[in-house]
Order: structure tokens, then sequence, then C-alpha cells
């Protein structure tokens, strides 16, 4: 009886940690020299360290197998072996060792698991199943995938850069927090010391339209977006010190207060909605309403009668420094783009829910500033612009299996804003270094 128990524990230590790829428990009991271990264990480390992986240790397991067959059915396998570097086709069929292992994001949240077939000392194949969907295989170099049943109607083309009229700008060296236009003019808004300041493009030149002193009501600008109709919302409050001190002293923080509207032209409106909470982080323009942060909630509001209403709200674990609404593959269906410093995260909207299909894992201050959807490369899908934590922007574009940053021609400290300024149903950027803005439209 005790021979037949220590079997079935040998045989459930050899395959810990393998899925669908794991031979049959009812195999043959298979070991290795553990100086042949040791050398494959180094291996599997100095790669995954390449890859800037982690990976759980406790969870490297290894079994007998072959490496999987040149078919159709495994070219998803080839595929991302060979983008992580190593070519299937010599070991089609041949007998293995494999070894599993559970791979981690930055953040510690479970990634996948990576699959490592050795022939003899070689590696023969290299990819890893993603905890997001484990229906597909990937590439090492596909770090964050999106969640199982996620399509677009299209996906980023290899289509170089559209061409583009530069000029020299003056102003929005720092960006802007919210876009809108009209038939003729574009606008954007941009909050400094204080102030709401509203800048329009309109027969060639950027100018400040006008200002909006949130000093003068005894409160100061957390965030602002244009509305639908071109109408302001301000998310205001206070500066508060926190009680908590930090090695370097009191830390401050914004404690909002209520949220005020503004139109372009005659100022403040008389609507106004006091809120509950002093946790609001962000507003931005969201259907035919207004989206707010509050405290790892996102909160929906409407106007009704004009009488604005709290009309839906979702806990989604995060909270926000900046939202964007947009249609990302032109589909008719808009998605939702959100930040809180760390992260960058995309929802799907539904009929009664925000499901979030993908997200980058970091969970460390790595984000600064606004998001920008845009279309530069006019291939009908939208790029996503934001600058890390260094200033420097990053580019994510879309594919079938996620996003991915395209930054091959960005520059460090090289910043861009994008939108469509001159209103011709395309979209153009400004591109700031630190030294000079210039304003590129599209031609």
């Amino acid at each position: 009886m005790m021979k037949k128990l220590c079997a079935v524990i040998i045989l459930c230590v050899a395959f810990s940690g393998c899925s669908s790829y794991a031979p049959d428990s009812s195999a043959a009991t298979f070991s290795i020299s553990k100086q042949q271990q040791d050398k494959y264990t180094n291996i599997i480390e100095d790669t995954l360290n390449s890859f800037y992986w982690h990976y759980d240790s406790s969870t490297l397991a290894y079994y007998e197998g072959k490496v999987p067959e040149k078919t159709e059915q495994n070219n998803q396998i080839y595929k991302a072996s060979e983008d992580d570097g190593f070519k299937m086709d010599k070991y089609s069929g041949k007998d293995a060792v494999v070894y599993t292992a559970t791979l981690n994001h930055y953040n510690s949240a479970k990634a996948g698991i990576v699959y490592f077939y050795f022939v003899k000392n070689d590696i023969a194949a290299l990819f890893y199943t993603p905890e997001a969907n484990r229906n597909i295989q990937c590439s090492l170099n596909e770090r964050n995938i999106f969640k199982d049943g996620t399509k677009f109607k299209a996906y980023e083309s290899d289509k170089s850069e559209g061409k583009f009229g530069s000029q020299n700008i003056k102003v929005l060296s720092d960006g802007f927090c919210s876009y809108y236009k009209d038939k003729t003019s574009s606008y954007v808004l941009s909050i400094a010391d204080g102030a709401l300041n509203v800048y329009r493009y309109s027969k060639g030149i950027f100018s400040r339209y006008r200002s909006i002193y949130i000093s003068q009501y005894g409160l100061k600008p957390i965030s602002a977006a244009f509305l639908k109709d071109g109408k302001i919302a301000v998310l205001t409050g206070n500066e508060v010190i926190n009680e908590n001190e930090t090695e370097e002293g009191s830390s401050q923080r914004m404690e909002s207060k209520k949220i005020m509207f503004f139109d372009m032209d005659n100022g403040k409106m008389g609507d106004e909605i006091e809120l509950t909470g002093d946790t609001y982080s962000c507003i931005s323009a969201f259907s035919n309403g207004f989206i707010v942060s509050n405290d790892k909630n996102f909160e929906i509001y409407k106007d009704s009668g004009g009488v604005w209403s709290k009309t839906q709200e979702y806990y989604e674990e995060i909270q926000a420094t900046d939202i964007k609404e947009t249609d990302l593959d032109n589909n008719g269906a808009n998605e939702l783009v959100a930040t809180d410093g760390k992260d960058l995260y995309i929802f799907e909207e539904t009929d009664d829910n925000l499901k979030c299909i993908w997200r980058t894992n970091i969970s460390v201050d790595s984000f600064d500033g606004y998001i920008y959807p845009a279309d530069l490369n006019n291939d009908g899908v939208k790029e996503i612009y934001i600058c890390d934590n260094t200033g420097t922007a990053i580019r994510y574009v879309l594919n079938e299996k996620g996003l991915f940053s395209k930054n091959n021609d960005i520059n460090y400290s090289q910043k861009i804003f994008a939108a469509d300024f001159n209103c011709d149903g395309r979209d153009d950027y400004i591109l700031s270094d630190g030294e000079n803005t210039i304003l590129n439209l599209s031609k």
C-alpha cells in the first residue's frame, strides 16, 4: 500500500504546473539527473530574465514529451516560438524534456504558464499560454493579452504615418485634458496654476480663447472635460494636508467638493453637483453625459430635463487619473480607455456594464498626463498615446492578442498630444520635446 502511495506522490510532483500539454497521468514515472535539472533550470532562468519575465520557481516542473509537430493546428505555437528566437521546424515530433512554470506580471499577478521544450541541451520550443485566454499560445514578447472572447473589427496595420505639415506654436507644450470641435474650429482644455484655460485652433492659429478662474469660487480645478454639446464640466476641490507624514514631510492631496458647469462664452451655469465624498479624481465625457472616478468606482451621470443625476455605478478597482471614451476599431461601439498613473486599462461598454478586457499589469507609477486616442497613420484603427513617467510618449497599437507598444520612432522626452485640430476629419498631433512645440497637421 505504501509503495502505491509513494508512486502517486512522485507522479503528482513530476507533473505539477502542467496543463493540456502534460502527459497522461497514467504514463510511467520520468526523471532526469540532478545535474541535468540544474542545467535546464539555469537556462530557463537566464532566458526568462532576457525577456524581463518574472516566474514562480516553486512551480517549476518537468515531464517527458514530444515537440509539437508542424501542423496547421500548431501554427500558433510555431509562430510564437520563432518570435522568441527558436525555430521549431528541425525538432518537429522529436522526444523532448518539457519544463513548465507559472509566469508572473511585474505586479505579481499570474500571467500564464510558460513551456520550454528541450532536445538535449537545446531549446527546441518556447511559448506561453496566457491566464487571460488559455486557448491561445503566445510569444514572450507579447506581455498583456486580451481577455478571452475579445474581438475587434480591425487591427493596426503596417501602414506608415501619414504626411503632415508642421508649424511651431507657443502653447500647449504640456498637452491638454479634453477636446471639442464644431464645424470650423477646435477647442482644448488645459489646467494650469489653478485656472482652466480654453484654447482654440481657428484659421491656422492656436490662441487662448478664455480662462476660467475657479479660485473666485473658493475652489481649484481637479479635472475638466468638454461634454458632447460643448459645455464644460469641472471637477473642483481644495488642497488638504495628509495627516500621515512621509519621510519628506507632510504631503498634500486634492479633496473633491463639487462638479461645476460652464459654457465657453457666458461663463458659469447655474447647475452644480455637490459631491457626497471627497475622493473624486477625474471627469470625462461619456455617452450623452459624463463619467467620474470616485474611490475605485466609475459613476455615470446623465442630464434629464436639465437635472443631472447618477444613473449607474461600477466598481472597477482603479482610482483613475484620466478616462477617454473612443471607438478604437471604428465599428460603431465605443471603448473606455483609462489610467490610474500606474496602469493603462481598456474597458468594453455593454448595455449594463463595463468589462475590463485589457490592462498593462505594472502597478507602480508608470504613466503621466493624459490619454490621446488617435489614428495618425490613417488606417482606420486608432492608436493610444500617453506619456510614461519620464515624460516620453508611448504609442500602443491594437492587434489580435492585445495592445503592444511601438516606439521605435519616438525619441526620449518627445511628447505626443493628438486630435483633429483643423476639423478635416483626420487626426493631427502636437509634438513637444521640452524645447520646441510643433503642430503637425494632416495633409
